[in-house]
């Protein structure tokens, strides 16, 4: 299988991109976040914050912070020449021993178990030895109007790869040595391509150095064999996907794969897409919301980290070594429309030329949970494959041409696998049907249509379907889905149809008809599932909602984000209650021990 990307979740919030400075790794499953004023270290599988370190206006963070491995400590910049170095456990990091230098620091690397500063002038110095020689000046190599626009450190070939941008925004390339103190480069390029000026750059771990321009050619060039050719090396591939004349970030997923983010083609917001550079090919995209320029995206070891708007969103992702097979298994499926678990070895009947006649035997394994009138359109479409989920798209096709809404939510209850894009065009028939049209199709449970919240000046939440319109939309949000594939589907649904879905959700969640865990037999989605479908459509519609001056559109708004939040707040009180509840059914002992700090204690429990 090709390398992809895998779910999309929301990491950290509550910062303006202006003011963060980048992400880095600690070597333990976390990260550190660096924004001016705040150096925050997250547990990235669970998307907590650890730890945070704030510091005062005037004395603001210049440069991602990183941890040491070799002590465990966070080692940060302040004020462009001034290095600080504290434990995880400090409170005060303004208290904390600072080490001014003479000549202004660019940034920190982390290469093994050694910490690297990068200064201006071009030199860089091991930790240690930087702090021994503070007070003297790094002279380095650059000229008076040049400046480092990049700086990676390839561990493997002892490397350290820069860009030079001088005053005409020309690039040159530089190769160092990796040593304890490096102050001028053993090779230099001009790095440059005809018509065309450079938009993105990657120092890979296998020596290749990865350049995209702005006419969308991606090179590749050999840093340890420079006297076979010269930068930017072979033309790699084209990259259509993305506008390659606004500013782009290449990643490092493997030596194989990166990741390139930049702005996308098709929409205002950004796109993320993953590089096979073995075979030269893209495996797979994913939008965003928004483009930063520069764009900001790290790596991690759970996923790649994204700026989005005022948020860090973590995108997962699985690389596996490419193969022939895998490659031409895609091509070939997607050049000949269909995928390739189709089968067409049945024997062919005389005289009904390139037809595929089912056996009566697996027919029946097909329709056998089906209504005589579905197994009819089944067997009407003559097709020669065994799988439901390849089956399926057609028969969907054929009921919503027929109109025939009872039979499409029998398909929805009975087909398995149902694929995402069958859900959505389904969906989106539901929505343009009216109401009356699905009364006295079948029977459905009683619904509340209206109800009145507790809050004072909040709105009345009114069900935007009847009862019977309610169960059909219903059985589809039930169905099973995949999030990266169901939000390519999901602008097949207009922008007021969706308005109206979010409306229909948030109607679910404030009347406490979606439950956290309902019976078997209730027939309305679960909480979880409510929540990622009005997560996934807002994601969808974000740029016409955040443009959009309609007041009630920002009322309806409103009232998503306070039931969401104030589901989330019962829920987190009731797992604060596990404890004592644990205490009670066991007939324990309460612990004479106060706990201050909670919302609650064993001595005096408030139920609200």
């Amino acid at each position: 299988m090709a390398a992809t990307l895998l779910k999309t979740s929301l990491l950290c919030v509550d910062f303006h991109p202006r003011n963060l400075l980048g992400v880095t790794c600690d070597g333990h499953g976390s990260v550190l976040i660096t924004c001016k004023g705040v150096v925050k270290l997250f547990n990235v599988l669970d998307c907590r914050e650890l730890r945070s370190w704030t510091t005062k206006s005037w004395n603001p963070f210049t440069a991602p912070a990183v941890c040491d491995p070799s002590s465990n400590k966070i080692v940060a910049v302040t004020n462009n020449s001034t290095l600080s170095k504290w434990n995880q456990d400090e409170d005060d990091v303004d208290k904390v021993k600072r080490i001014v230098f003479e000549t202004s620091i660019l940034q920190l690397l982390v290469c093994g178990d050694t910490v690297y500063v990068v200064f201006t002038s071009g030199q860089v110095e091991n930790l240690n030895t930087a702090l021994e020689s503070r007070k003297k000046a790094k002279p380095g190599f650059l000229g008076e109007e040049e400046s480092l626009s990049y700086v990676q450190i390839v561990k493997d070939a002892g490397l350290i790869v820069m860009l030079v941008k001088d005053k005409n925004r020309s690039h040159k390339l530089c190769v160092l040595q990796l040593q304890e103190t490096v102050s001028s480069y053993c090779h230099s390029y001009s790095l440059s391509l005809e018509n065309a000026h450079l938009t993105g750059v990657c120092a890979l771990s296998s020596s290749k150095l990865i350049t995209l321009w702005s006419t969308g050619r991606l090179h590749i060039f050999d840093l340890q064999n420079e006297h076979l050719e010269k930068p930017p090396g072979r033309q790699l591939a084209m990259e259509t996907s993305i506008v390659t004349s606004k500013n782009t970030k290449i990643l490092e997923l493997s030596q194989s794969h990166i990741a390139i983010v930049g702005l996308d083609k098709g929409d205002e917001g950004g796109l993320l897409v993953l590089w096979d550079i073995k075979f030269a090919m893209v495996t797979s995209s994913r939008k965003l919301k928004m483009y930063q320029n520069p764009p900001l995206a790290w790596v991690s070891s759970e996923g790649i980290i994204v700026a989005e708007g005022g948020s860090l969103a973590l995108i997962q992702y699985r690389v596996q070594e490419s193969n022939l097979a895998t490659m031409f298994g895609a091509k070939i499926s997607e050049a000949k429309e269909f995928p390739s678990e189709v089968c067409h070895s049945w024997a062919k009947i005389k005289g009904i030329a390139h037809q595929d006649i089912v056996p009566k035997e697996a027919t029946e394994t097909i329709c056998f949970n089906k209504n005589k009138e579905l197994c009819q359109i089944i067997q009407e479409l003559n097709k020669g494959s065994l799988s439901e989920s390849i089956l399926v798209a057609d028969v969907v096709n054929r009921l919503i041409e027929k109109k025939r809404l009872l039979l499409l939510n029998e398909t929805v209850t009975t087909f398995c696998d149902i694929p995402e894009s069958c859900l959505i065009d389904v969906l989106d028939f539901y929505m343009h049907c009216k109401d009356m049209e699905f009364e006295g199709l079948c029977e459905y449970p009683h619904l509340q249509m209206e109800f009145e919240p507790m809050e004072e000046d909040a709105d009345k939440i009114v069900c935007p379907f009847s009862a019977a319109k309610a169960h059909f939309i219903n059985r589809v949000l039930k169905e099973p889905f995949t999030n990266a594939q169901l939000l390519i589907y999901l602008p097949r649904i207009s922008f007021d149809h969706s308005l109206i879905l979010i409306q229909y959700l948030n109607y679910l969640i404030v009347t406490g008809e979606a439950e956290v865990c309902p019976a078997e037999e209730v027939t309305v989605p679960t909480l979880y599932q409510v929540s990622t479908w009005l997560s996934l459509l807002l994601d969808t519609n974000y740029h016409q909602l955040v443009m959009t001056s309609q007041v009630n559109i920002h009322r309806l708004l409103l009232s998503c984000f306070t039931q969401v939040t104030n589901v989330l707040k019962f829920l987190e009180g009731v797992v604060d209650m596990e404890p004592l509840v644990d205490r009670i059914v066991k007939a324990k002992s309460l612990s004479k021990h106060t706990h201050t700090s909670a919302v609650y204690s064993l001595e005096h429990l408030s139920v609200v």
